[in-house]
Parts: C-alpha cells; sequence; structure tokens
C-alpha cells in the first residue's frame, strides 16, 4: 500500500516544502499549491490520498474535496484545517464529502497515520470493484475470504475500523433508529508502549489478544467490539441507555484490571482508560461519536488512568478540554511573544544533616492575549502532540539560566535548579545544543543545574535517554528521575540510569499517611536509592503526618502544598532563601 500515489494540495509553500520532505521518502508524493492545479494533476493520474488544506485563495479545500469526490469516488478525501470553523469541518465530515480532517500543525506521524488509513480505505473501495470482474462463483468464494480480511483485524480476529465506522452509520441511517438508545465506548490500554518496551512486541500482542478475548466473551450478543488500532478498542453498546452502559462498562474494567498475564516469571498487570458517550437520536455519524469518545478517553488518562469518563458532545468538561486543544495554534505565538512565565515550588530538606542550600524545580505556565494563566496541563498536552514541547523547554533552559545570572545572590545560594525537559526533548539535538551553548559560559556552576525527566520517559526512549544523560552528565549536569515508582519496570532500569535524584510518585506519596502498602512503597524506593548512593525527594507532600513518615524513613527532601506551593519565579529575589527544613 505504501506504493499508492499521494497528492498533498496547500497554497503556503513553506508547508509544503515541509511535508514533501517528510514524506516524499515513503510514498510516491505530488504537490499542488491551488485547486486547479490540484484538478489538473486529477485528469493524468491516479490518486489514493489527496491532503488539501481547507482555506485556499480561489477553490477552497472543501471545494476541492467535494469535486474530487465527484471525480474520483474511490480517493480518500482528507483536510487539513488549522483554526477552522469546526462545525463546517464535522459536517464536511459526516456529509461524506471528508474522509477525515488534521489539524495544523500535524505532526509527521499523525500524518503517516491518517495517510496508510486513507491507503488502506482507497484500496478497500478499489477491491470492491476488481471483485465484480472475477465469474460469479470464484467471486463468491474470494470475496468471503477478502471481505473478512478487509473488515477484521489479523491479530485478535475483531472488527476493524472501517467496518465498525460502516455499521455505525448504517445504524444512524436505520428507519427504526428513532426512539432508540445506543453507546459506544473507547477503550485505551494504559502505558502499553511501556510494556512493549519492557517486555517485547511478543508480549505486547499477547496482552492485546487477552484484551480482545475479555471484550468478546464479556459483550451482549448484539454489541460490536472492533480494534481501532494499535491499544485502542472500542465497542457498540446497543439499545443500551446510559446508565446500563455505565455498569457493563465498568464490570468490563475490572474485569480486566483483576486479570494478569504471566511472561518470564513476572506478572504483567493490565489497566484500561475508558470514555463512554451515548448515541441517541439519528444526528450524529461514526466519525463524529468516535471523536466524542476518543476525546472522553483522554479526559479519563487526565484524572490518572484506570477511569472511565462519560461524555457527549454537550459535556462542559469535553467542550474545557477542546478549547484548550486549541491553544496548540497559541503556543507557537506565546514563544514569539514572551508569553510564557516561569514558576517555582521549594523542595526541603528533611534532616538537619542534608545540604541546607536553596532548591527548588522551575514550572511553567502560559498567559492567553488577555492575561489570563493557563496551568501545564491545559497545554503542554498538546505541545506533546504535536512535537511542540522541545521548543519550550528550550525557552525555559534559556530563561532560567538567564534569571540564575541576572540573580547573583540567589545563584550563590542555590543548591539545585531543576528544570524539566519533555519525553520528546530527550535525544533531540536542538535540546542538547542548546543546553551546552547557554551554559558554556560557566556563570552558573553546571552542578546546580538538575534536569528532571519522568521514568516513563526515560524507558520508552532508554537507549536514547541512556545516550542524552551521559552526554550531559560529561559535562556536569545532574539527572533527577520524576514520577518513580509509576512503570513497570523501575527497578530494571534504574541500575542502567545514571541519575543523582530519585523523585518518588507522588501517588504513593499523598496517601501513605493512611495506606500502608504505600508507605511500603515509599520505603523501598528510597531503600533502592540509598543502596546505589541516589537521593530521594517526596512530592505531593501535603500534611505533617505524610512528613512525619517520611522523617522516620529518612527520605532525603520533600516538596508538595505543605513545604511551598508554586510561586512566581520573580517573588524568589523579594525573599532570603530558607535555611530551615520545616
Amino acid at each position: 500500500m505504501g506504493s499508492k500515489k499521494i497528492l498533498l494540495v496547500d497554497d503556503e509553500v513553506r508547508v509544503l516544502d515541509g511535508y514533501r520532505r517528510g514524506l516524499r521518502r515513503k510514498y510516491k508524493l505530488d504537490t499542488a499549491s491551488s485547486g486547479q492545479e490540484a484538478l489538473d494533476l486529477l485528469n493524468n493520474n491516479e490518486y489514493a490520498v489527496v491532503i488539501a488544506d481547507m482555506r485556499m485563495p480561489g477553490m477552497s479545500g472543501l471545494e476541492l474535496l467535494t469535486e474530487i469526490r465527484r471525480l474520483c469516488p474511490d480517493t480518500a478525501r482528507i483536510m487539513l484545517t488549522g483554526n477552522a470553523d469546526q462545525q463546517t469541518v464535522i459536517d464536511a465530515v459526516n456529509q461524506g464529502k471528508v474522509y477525515r480532517f488534521l489539524t495544523k500543525p500535524c505532526a509527521s506521524t499523525t500524518m503517516e497515520s491518517a495517510i496508510e488509513e486513507g491507503i488502506q480505505y482507497y484500496q478497500h473501495s478499489k477491491d470492491r470493484h476488481e471483485e465484480m470482474q472475477y465469474n460469479a462463483s470464484r467471486a463468491r468464494d474470494l470475496a468471503r475470504i477478502l471481505s473478512h480480511q478487509s473488515l477484521h483485524d489479523p491479530l485478535t480476529g475483531l472488527n476493524n475500523r472501517y467496518s465498525f465506522e460502516n455499521q455505525l452509520d448504517r445504524l444512524a441511517e436505520a428507519p427504526e433508529v428513532e426512539g432508540r438508545n445506543h453507546a459506544v465506548c473507547y477503550i485505551d490500554i494504559d502505558h502499553f508502549h511501556v510494556i512493549n518496551a519492557a517486555h517485547g512486541p511478543i508480549v505486547g500482542d499477547m496482552v492485546l489478544t487477552h484484551v480482545a478475548a475479555t471484550l468478546k466473551e464479556d459483550r451482549r450478543e448484539d454489541d460490536l467490539v472492533a480494534r481501532l488500532s494499535d491499544d485502542k478498542f472500542t465497542i457498540l453498546l446497543s439499545d443500551c441507555n446510559l446508565e446500563q452502559a455505565k455498569q457493563l462498562v465498568e464490570k468490563l474494567q475490572q474485569r480486566l484490571q483483576e486479570s494478569t498475564l504471566e511472561h518470564g516469571g513476572q506478572q504483567i498487570k493490565i489497566s484500561t482508560s475508558i470514555g463512554l458517550t451515548p448515541v441517541t437520536g439519528n444526528d450524529w455519524s461514526a466519525s463524529s461519536i468516535l471523536h466524542t469518545a476518543e476525546a472522553a478517553c483522554s479526559l479519563a488518562k487526565e484524572h490518572g488512568r484506570n477511569n472511565m469518563h462519560v461524555s457527549d458532545q454537550q459535556d462542559p468538561e469535553l467542550k474545557r478540554r477542546m478549547g484548550n486543544m486549541l491553544l496548540t495554534s497559541d503556543i507557537s505565538s506565546a514563544l514569539e511573544e514572551e508569553r510564557f512565565r516561569l514558576y517555582y515550588q521549594t523542595i526541603a530538606p528533611l534532616n538537619p544533616e542534608a545540604d541546607q542550600g536553596l532548591r527548588f524545580e522551575l514550572l511553567i505556565r502560559m498567559l492567553d492575549r488577555e492575561g489570563n494563566i493557563h496551568m501545564p496541563g491545559e497545554f503542554l498536552p498538546a505541545a506533546e502532540y504535536y512535537h511542540l514541547s522541545p521548543k519550550i523547554d528550550r525557552w525555559v533552559i534559556r530563561s532560567a539560566a538567564s534569571w540564575l545570572e541576572q540573580h547573583p545572590r540567589q545563584l550563590e545560594k542555590l543548591s539545585s535548579c531543576s528544570i524539566n525537559l519533555s519525553g520528546l526533548s530527550l535525544g533531540n539535538q536542538e535540546v542538547l545544543q542548546c543546553i551546552s551553548e547557554t551554559f558554556a559560559s560557566g556563570k552558573i556552576p553546571r552542578n546546580k543545574i538538575c534536569f528532571e525527566v519522568t521514568e516513563t520517559a526515560a524507558i520508552l526512549k532508554i537507549d536514547t535517554a541512556l545516550e542524552f544523560i551521559h552526554a550531559l552528565k560529561s559535562q556536569g549536569f545532574l539527572f533527577s528521575l520524576d514520577d518513580f515508582g509509576s512503570g513497570y519496570s523501575s527497578f530494571t532500569y534504574l541500575r542502567d540510569l545514571p541519575v543523582d535524584y530519585l523523585k518518588i510518585d507522588g501517588t504513593f506519596v499523598k496517601t501513605m499517611d493512611i495506606d500502608k502498602i504505600n508507605r511500603s512503597m515509599v520505603k523501598s524506593i528510597h531503600e533502592i536509592g540509598q543502596a546505589m548512593e541516589i537521593k530521594t525527594i517526596a512530592e505531593f507532600v501535603e500534611n505533617e503526618d505524610i512528613r512525619s513518615h517520611l522523617q522516620e524513613l529518612k527520605i532525603d527532601f520533600a516538596q508538595g502544598y505543605l513545604i511551598a506551593k508554586p510561586q512566581p519565579l520573580d517573588n524568589l529575589d523579594q525573599i532570603e532563601p530558607e535555611s530551615d527544613s520545616k
């Protein structure tokens, strides 16, 4: 399928050049800078997928794709949109004018995934026409084989996305749809990429087939189960009101959580994040319903994973999240217009023998053009998704260094300034170069700068992470491993990672005063850290009982609202750094 021709249409030459460089190595790619130029190319070429920008002078992207639908009905039509009217795009998808749409700026991985789906859609259409050329008897036999292969996932045997959307659309078109209630749930296996990285793809396939078998076994007779892609599944719960659907999904999620797979003497636990959305009336399409269910699943992840979130298109939290995603278009301008702000949160020693110097973690906030503050959870997921997080990291690195150079009194008292790096920054040569150049003057001692990466990000890119960390350690910088204990193979990988601090996952810390198991987890992590001569930091320290337990366990440092709330970095210039551990 990778040999099929692709046509990319955009009136911005810079955009065309960027996608051409990223996609030409894998696909036979033609480009056009206008709708008319694209139609001229269609006269002499057959394209599997046409991707068009929505806003173009003269013929718009929607007009072009509508015409292509008439001329080349087999061609998959994908629309690129920046900040276009969402209702216009949704209407285009629902009316079949557009196969799907992508939001600018579009990551190369997202673009390639959409192209592969489009090629599959195109191939299905072509296959249907070719089948008609066979004689009747052979066509019947062959059609059964091709039909099953084209409508089912080869690994799990479940329906694939194509067949699921077709059946969901047919349900919407059924004359008896009025008065019936249905629901769709969107299921995502938590930390599946970590399982793959830690145990290998064979074990990953075992997890996928196990989840698929559980979904098939627990479904009702008329329910439709499908694997959408990778670790994502969906179920259409037919003739099922929302309350019934919630009960069914909760039982299913509980059963998956209680199941355990064994491989090589190790137990692999499974948890899922699930989005659930009701399907009522006939004013809907498969694309819109799946989009809503997927957004609800994302909200379940934001709430801590192993959760379920129920949303419909009027859900205020869903609208809030969609609004936050629109901040993506504002991130680049916020960088250009200096609308990011640095905050700090104190990290305090828990015993009098520890270094009493100033320690803090740098945090980031974004201002919109009206001056409203946006928290990291509102814009960083979008920045990560659209590969903008390394740019933000570089801004933080340069801004932190500039502030420290301008505040020599605080720099003198500083023991450690922690700077977070996103997973995309690990191994990023521009980030590595930025760090080296920013601290090249030697005005800031490098052993006072501690770069902080999450355990999950480090494990997902273990080889790259090791190379990146070693490169910076050789220059004298320190490293901290954040959210330690949240992964599947924490202790296995810790031996290889040359870190100076372990930040104990706050989910263990915040309830350790009432939960013996979590207290034992904190103790175990600290003992491992001691054995490897790595200092430990407990985050989410929110009351005196937690601090007392941490002091009994001889944890080195604490961070949380009991110690100090995040404050603007400039406030640090107005106070003397604390030298006690209260």
